[in-house]
């Protein structure tokens, strides 16, 4: 409760004294509200840095803004997704997240265009959103623009840019289950040309399951224009955020379990009855902690009217900590002590339905440093009565990545053993299904250190040319050169094996190391396209656009390598194994806008990315030295194809409707002459369902969302608001072998707002507003529950 009352107390003190020091402003803040409603809906995108309105490009970009986000009480990226049709964020472990756009997973994450390389290696938690003005979705393969990896799309995350209007914004919330928030955000001129901008956030919430996330973050810019031609702007940022592991509830059943008596009890892949959607199963042990930090500078210098150069130098820090009590066991028996059992094979495997054994938990941790340089040279020049647009310029990154592991458990006869990783009384304790307590404790640390480096340096040039009014064209080239590197050393037996840590701690020494392996890749892509604008309001738009994907496989005696045709090959160790995927889109789209009343964009996609790896078998025995292997091949491609549909009507003063529906259709192939000759030789797994028009996992083929929001701007009702939003997610396989999938749902909405004088709002929001029981998460077989209804009430004063 302290927190909350000096929460408060601050919030009171802020309003008090801007009031105060304020009195002779009031025409500057009506001034600063008409320009957000006028201006809303038509910011360029931050994105795409050509000076050229977005109509003029054969791209298709989605956007939400803040004030979109704010009002609705939104500060978790993977719930702003719903607002940017073809896209998901897929989360698991509590935080962990991945975007998903177009089908294709990985997608890189950027910030304020800036990319984010640990993206397009794992998942990772994301802070929340409230130093923010918006997110920027561009769609379809974009590595020409902003390198490797981009194959179904982007985001772009614009964070709050300082200028001289004194900006302050405060809020605090309360809902559901603690959830208790703060917000402070002011900005303004500092001194001469330096503008500011500060923002601090603070959540604390004990969470539907108990989970008790904790959030803290600060964010600060600065930015100055120097002269008539130059300008300076510098943003730095932290977060300190703890969540929750979240193992879900136990697992559901993998075979058809039945009673005692041989009657059916549960069917494959069913769960429990009556189980508690709310219990906690984790261990008393577990946490997940993220701390990172991140500073930028940006330098633009405008030499004449036609020319302008820009670097844009940044540097972040990530910080991953984790032990999560993962895989929950039910007790087996062959003897009949039981009363359930399934089938394995011939006999009958008893199962105790009653408890769960935390069988296996996880150690990790993640340290990565990652730093890039941007120099950009961008303009305008001539040719005869033909304008060029055009943005040339190299960049380069580098991430230097430790991912520390202790995996290495206690044996089960043997858990307070503290030789090991992991060990103590919580290890293999039994937890009862039907009332989770924890049963003690779990000690770690650390015994292998996996040391990466990764650099890319990219080429790259636009030019956007004006043919006439109504015809543009747009012609990019970029030449990528990556580098991947990883440390090992040799054990006894010639073996390839990570870094040893020391007294079970993230520490190591580099001089451990007998050598690094890398990989090498470069490769060229492109965008064509070709834009046409009948009327002013009416563009229409066709592109093709390629990408790549580098690969990061090292050579691994315990793996049998195959190539596209199934045959097996022996690798040069040190060299690069698999070629990178790589792939192309066509796409043909349309935008339309009616003054500020309404706007519209549509497109239609194809994206096919050849060079899939697919690993076949873990349990291969080897017939030339009789050891059992891993099958990985290189065979098989993606396809995904679909479209995009988006319109935003303002039909009236405060009243506006967003609407958004994607469809995707993202598929395997697979040559069936490959997929015999491969199980002729025995290298795939009897239990590995391979066949063409694989459906990819966790890809929706049906999204939409329906939004709106109105403003009473007279009457007795002046200044009140309601708002609403109703999105549908359709289902989805967990997993390419189809054994397991999340059904499709809907979810609604509803917020009311009214705002006092003096710049004070008063919001309210009741989220899934029907209590739809969905799952969008899951552990393996251990689905997580959904939040049920919810509410956040907040309390805003803005200038």
């Amino acid at each position: 409760m302290k927190k909350i009352y000096i929460t408060l107390c601050l919030f009171i003190l802020t309003i008090l004294s801007v009031n105060a020091q304020n009195r002779s402003i009031t025409d500057t803040v009506h001034q600063i509200k008409e320009v957000e409603i006028t201006a809303r809906g038509i910011k360029p995108v931050k994105m795409l840095d050509l000076n050229v309105p977005v109509a003029y490009l054969p791209v298709t970009v989605s956007t939400v803004s803040s004030n979109t986000l704010e009002l609705r009480g939104i500060t978790n990226l993977q719930d702003a997704m719903k607002f940017l049709p073809g896209a998901q964020m897929n989360t698991g472990y509590g935080a962990f997240q991945t975007l998903t756009v177009r089908g294709f997973s990985s997608a890189p994450i950027m910030i304020d265009g800036i990319r984010d390389e640990r993206t397009t290696i794992n998942s990772f938690p994301f802070s929340d959103l409230s130093d923010i003005e918006s997110i920027e979705l561009l769609k379809g393969p974009a590595s020409v623009l902003y390198g490797h990896s981009v194959v179904g799309g982007m985001i772009n995350i614009v964070r709050k840019t300082p200028a001289a209007k004194p900006v302050v914004n405060a809020r605090i919330s309360y809902g559901s289950w603690e959830n208790k928030q703060a917000l402070m955000d002011f900005g303004g001129k500092l001194a001469g040309p330096l503008n500011y901008r500060a923002n601090i956030f603070y959540a604390d919430q004990d969470g539907w399951r108990n989970n008790g996330n904790r959030r803290f973050s600060g964010y600060f810019a600065l930015g100055a224009q120097i002269d008539k031609t130059s300008s300076i702007n510098f943003r730095g940022g932290f977060n300190r955020d703890f969540y929750g592991t979240e193992i879900g509830l136990p697992p559901n059943m993998k075979s058809e379990v039945y009673n005692a008596d041989g009657s059916l009890y549960l069917h494959k892949e069913q769960q429990q009855p009556e189980l508690n959607r709310k219990a906690r199963y984790n261990s008393e042990s577990d946490f997940f902690k993220n701390e990172g930090w991140n500073v930028s500078l940006r330098y633009d210098k405008e030499f004449n009217k036609n020319m302008k150069l820009r670097n844009y130098f940044s540097f972040n820090y990530d910080d991953i900590n984790y032990l999560g009590t993962e895989v929950l066991s039910y007790l087996e028996s062959s003897d009949p002590v039981y009363k359930h059992y399934y089938v394995s094979g011939s006999n009958k495997k008893y199962i105790c339905l009653d408890t769960v054994s935390l069988s296996s938990p996880l150690r990790f941790s993640h340290i990565a440093n990652m730093l890039r340089d941007q120099l950009e040279l961008s303009g305008t020049f001539n040719t005869g009565i033909i304008k060029h647009n055009y943005l040339g310029g190299y960049a380069f990154s580098q991430m230097f990545r430790t991912s520390y592991s202790g995996y290495n458990n206690a044996p089960q006869n043997d858990p307070l053993n503290s030789q090991y990783d992991v060990y103590g009384p919580g290890l293999y304790s039994h937890v009862a299904v039907n009332d989770p307590n924890s049963m003690g404790y779990m000690k770690s640390k650390f015994s292998e250190a996996a040391v990466t480096k990764d650099y890319t340096h990219g080429i790259y040039f636009q030019d956007l040319i004006e043919l006439s009014e109504k015809l543009k064209v747009m012609l990019a080239g970029r030449y990528d050169f990556y580098k991947y590197m990883r440390a090992y050393q040799y054990d006894e037996k010639g073996n390839l094996i990570n870094l040893p840590t020391y007294d079970g701690e993230r520490k190591f020494d580099t001089d451990d190391r007998d050598f690094y392996n890398a990989t090498n890749t470069s490769s060229f892509t492109y965008r064509a396209g070709l834009v046409y604008l009948p009327v002013e309001e009416l563009s229409i738009y066709g592109s093709m656009a390629s990408f790549f994907f580098p690969d990061r496989t090292f050579f691994n005696n315990n793996i049998v390598y195959l190539d596209a045709e199934g045959n097996r090959f022996e690798p040069t160790p040190g060299k690069q194994i698999y070629e990178p995927l790589k792939g192309f889109q066509a796409e043909i789209g349309t935008r339309y806008t009616y003054k500020k009343l309404l706007q519209a964009t549509a497109s239609v996609f194809f994206i096919r990315r050849n060079n899939d790896k697919k690993s076949l078998n873990s349990e291969y025995v080897d017939p030339q030295d009789g050891k059992k292997k891993a099958v990985s091949a290189m065979i098989g491609r993606t396809d995904s194809k679909g479209f995009d549909l988006e319109v935003t009507l303002t039909p009236l003063a405060g009243l506006e409707f967003m609407a958004g529906y994607s469809y995707t259709d993202a598929t395997i192939t697979y040559t069936d002459a490959v997929i015999q000759h491969v199980k002729d030789n025995g290298l795939l797994d009897p239990n590995t369902n391979l066949y063409d028009g694989m459906r990819l996992a966790m890809v929706p083929k049906n999204t939409l969302f329906f939004a709106g929001s109105y403003r009473v701007a007279k009457g007795i009702l002046k200044n009140a608001g309601v708002h609403f939003t109703t999105s549908y997610t359709d289902n989805v396989y967990k997993s390419l072998s189809k054994d397991m999938f999340y059904p499709a749902y809907w979810i609604t909405d509803l917020g009311l707002s009214y705002s006092f004088g003096s710049g004070i709002t008063l919001t309210g929001n009741i989220n899934n507003v029907f209590n739809e029981k969905y799952i969008n998460q899951s552990l393996g077989r251990q689905v997580v529950p959904s939040m049920p209804r919810n509410y956040l009430i907040s309390v805003s004063y803005k200038l």
